[in-house]
């Protein structure tokens, strides 16, 4: 959807829009940028989700689409403790809206740094460029960092001092000449000069075709670097068996590249990209004839493919068993965690790392006495989840177990037996240098160019939302 806006593929019908106001809401409730794409939307057309937001605890438990009202739907998406909210008073797959909000946090996180409130308030003039330039009318209109970095400069402290100096800003990058607007010979512009602040720049793309790079890229050092990143989203019964799940998965590039280079990588097991959304530069009738994914890239970084596979048969690399048993005197927790070797020793460059355990326990347990062999582990009794932080998971044998107290009546002071009820445990990891697919990066070419760049590439596979039933 994005993509096809940007190319100007499909122009929007008379009258229609996506998104009629954004809203970027702080954690506490404050609003701290709005912008109105079609009239003014009152900010009490978004109470029903701040209700919700004051009276959570987790903004990550409210659901990501709200109907306001019978004619407003308010959709938002929770990045860095801040919410971008959309109201939306027309009929809208609500993904491509979702997609457009995580769109415009990524853009003010490169700009930005760090999309805080703060950061927000003192860049506010930067924010509101980006968001006119990102959406026109509701619709995706510029969304590409390249384009926007062409158009809109990042804010810096030299920027901040000629601005202060001139009483005008310098962020609206300009393709006409200094010397054409009269500029060339006055303090200003041997100031903006001397301090690498000039706006003069040129406006577009490398051209019509490659319109997502900037133009005249240089670089000292030319370096291309790709992340294979896998994300397991998955609920195993207690046998560890997958139920139900899958892996997400992005190809990273970092391009540092002079010039207008060609890039070839060849993937292996390429036959795991089935459900996949490639970035514009993708030549796909290549991929598709091929399965090498041959591009144009663009400057600094980006998202080259995006992937989705519902597979039931992934072989985790570690065995994971977890029980608990409540007798008539005390519950028994037991907990293990180990590297699977078949897998460890088969990709030596494998490290599991920062592995933890979450527990939820009965309102019923009191306190719990618990040791650990690996880790460190703790009760927390105000939310009865048990944390065991495991950190490297390595060959020896990590166990936890305790003994769990029960509360007590307060009518005849009985111990109150938790029912056997079903809980889970979730997982929480990151593994370096492995990706769980299969899918690497066996070459990588950079050619139409006069130098030979450094290249290197690495994976990364993660936890998402992982729960492990407790038998």
């Amino acid at each position: 959807c994005l993509q096809c806006f940007e190319q100007g593929e499909e122009l929007p019908r008379k009258g229609h829009t996506m998104i009629d106001s954004l809203f970027i809401v702080s954690g506490a409730g404050n609003h701290v940028v709005e912008r109105h794409f079609r009239g003014n939307t009152p900010r009490i057309h978004c109470e029903p989700f701040m209700e919700k937001l004051r009276a959570s605890d987790k903004a990550e438990g409210i659901p990501a689409v709200i109907c306001g009202n019978r004619r407003h739907v308010l959709i938002h998406i929770l990045r860095e403790k801040m919410v971008f909210l959309a109201v939306v008073t027309q009929e809208e797959p609500p993904l491509a809206i979702l997609e457009l909000l995580d769109r415009v946090h990524q853009v003010l996180a490169r700009y930005l740094g760090e999309v805080s409130e703060d950061t927000l308030r003192q860049n506010f003039s930067t924010v509101y460029l980006l968001l006119d330039e990102m959406i026109d009318s509701g619709l995706p209109f510029t969304t590409e960092l390249n384009s926007l970095e062409s158009i809109i400069a990042p804010p810096s402290a030299i920027s901040k001092v000629v601005q202060a100096v001139s009483g005008s800003s310098t962020q609206v990058l300009s393709d006409v000449p200094p010397e054409a607007k009269g500029q060339g010979g006055s303090t200003l512009g041997a100031l903006t000069s001397a301090l690498g602040a000039s706006t003069h720049t040129q406006i577009g793309g490398a051209s019509a075709e490659v319109w997502w790079r900037r133009q005249n890229v240089v670089y000292a050092s030319n370096e291309i670097y790709v992340d294979i990143v896998e994300s397991i989203d998955c609920i195993c019964n207690s046998q560890g068996h997958m139920v139900s799940g899958g892996i997400s998965g992005d190809i990273l590039v970092n391009s540092k590249l002079s010039g207008i280079p060609e890039v070839l990588m060849s993937l292996r097991n390429p036959a795991v990209l089935q459900n996949v959304s490639f970035h514009p530069c993708v030549r796909l009738h290549r991929f598709e004839r091929d399965k090498a994914l041959s591009f144009i890239p663009p400057d600094g970084e980006f998202t080259l493919a995006s992937y989705w596979i519902p597979d039931l048969t992934l072989n985790m690399p570690f065995h994971f068993n977890v029980s608990v048993n409540y007798h008539a005197e005390h519950g028994k927790l037991q907990i293990s965690a180990n590297p699977k070797l078949s897998v460890t020793m088969q990709h030596k460059q494998m490290l599991i790392d920062k592995f933890c355990v979450n527990v939820r326990l009965p309102e019923d347990i009191a306190s719990a006495t618990l040791s650990c062999q690996g880790g460190t582990v703790r009760f927390d009794s105000d939310t009865k989840v048990v944390v065991w932080h495991i950190g490297k998971l390595a060959g020896q044998e990590n166990r936890c177990e305790g003994t769990l107290v029960y509360a007590t009546d307060p009518k005849d002071g009985s111990s109150r037996i938790p029912a056997e009820e079903k809980s889970a445990a979730q997982l929480a990891f990151v593994i370096k240098g492995w990706a769980i697919s299969g899918i690497r990066s066996d070459s990588c070419e950079v050619s139409s160019t006069t130098y030979t760049p450094y290249k290197a590439s690495r994976y990364t596979t993660t936890s998402g939302k992982m729960d492990y039933r407790i038998a």
